[in-house]
């Protein structure tokens, strides 16, 4: 008997032995960590693989720079085609990092080098040397997926080649020293994203966090403050001042929708979604309350906004006033709100 086939009679056994695996640890709720934390999960045994180029991938050649691992076989026609896109995303977003993606496959007999080179080219990224591809004895590739990482997979015997496989969908970050250092959903934008800060931040080059959040809150603080200064000074009869504080007023809350829209049109793609509110209970309630005003808020002011400035242009003071009595405070709400909800996202 051969050493592989020893080991895949062991391999169930193995699974028990190893402890639970990640999947039946979900419940704990500290496997995908945040990019900064010092946790590990335990460290990848020694292992050498033959990657689709031909050369010989170890450990050791993988030390020196994190890395985000994989699981998958060309065949799947269930979650792979999925999770190969997000290990894709992986390597673009990764693009300039000192960090590898590793693909492994769970089918290494039948996915060959020269078949692993051919599925990749159907992916964005594929051809990048920062994305590795990695096929061998199929009992040493189980043992390494159930031993160290501690991950599902197992062999269906009668299924069809497109489900031969059962395998976790989920991505491993290891450290430069070969630690695992956290496990993320495979099959979202949001779960890789988060595997690729890790393994930034685990690189010395942790992406940095967007300054337009706090740029909008800023413009959201001053428009405030002109609205409140334009508001004092109509009262003082000081209508030239009036005017041009509200005038800039406009010109800054237009600033700021600018900002916004490309903000979550373009930045939000590309950071893998946006980033969500981390309270719990009557917090989160408050927060999502708070949130839902602001928006509708701004949605209904803007017309309203709109309206106000063409009757002050056109001189009808008297309509003009009229509906400055209710543009005005729902313009000041729409702005301070949106400094809270800065406040409650970013800072507390």
């Amino acid at each position: 008997m051969t050493r592989a086939q020893l080991l895949a009679l062991l391999l169930p056994l193995l699974a028990f032995v190893s402890g639970c695996t990640v999947e039946a640890q979900m419940g704990d709720g500290n496997l995908d960590v945040p990019s900064s934390s010092p946790e590990t999960f335990g460290e990848v045994r020694d292992f050498s693989f033959t990657e689709r180029r031909g050369v010989e991938v170890t450990k050791q050649s993988l030390l020196g720079e994190p890395w985000i691992a994989g699981f998958i076989f060309t065949r799947c026609s269930t979650i792979c085609p999925a999770l190969t896109q997000e290990l894709s995303r992986a390597t673009l977003a990764l693009d300039g990092a000192d960090a590898k993606v590793v693909a492994f496959s769970v089918d290494p007999e039948h996915d060959t080098p020269e078949v692993l080179t051919e599925y990749a080219t159907h992916f964005e990224g594929g051809d990048s040397e920062d994305w590795l591809f990695l096929t061998g004895s199929e009992g040493m590739i189980h043992a390494l997926v159930l031993g160290s990482f501690k991950l599902n997979v197992a062999r269906m015997e009668g299924e069809d080649p497109g489900m031969a496989f059962a395998h976790s969908s989920r991505l491993a970050v290891v450290d430069g020293e070969g630690m695992i250092r956290g496990y993320y959903d495979g099959l979202t934008a949001e779960g890789t994203m988060a595997a690729v800060e890790r393994a930034r931040y685990l690189a010395g080059g942790a992406q940095p966090v967007s300054f337009l959040p706090t740029l909008n809150a800023i413009f959201n603080s001053t428009a405030a403050v002109l609205l409140m200064a334009g508001f004092l000074a109509i009262k003082a009869g000081r209508k030239k001042q009036h005017e041009h504080l509200m005038k800039l007023a406009f010109l800054v809350s237009a600033a700021f929708l600018t900002s916004y829209l490309y903000y979550h049109f373009v930045v939000v793609p590309a950071q893998g979604g946006p980033v969500k509110f981390d309270g719990e209970g009557t917090a989160k309630i408050a927060y999502y309350v708070l949130l839902l005003t602001h928006v509708l808020g701004a949605i209904v002011n803007l017309p309203m906004v709109l309206r106000t400035f063409w009757l002050a242009h056109k001189e009808r003071w008297d309509d003009h006033k009229r509906w400055a009595k209710w543009t005005f405070p729902l313009w000041m709400y729409v702005s301070v709100t949106g400094v809270m909800v800065y406040v409650s996202l970013y800072v507390l």
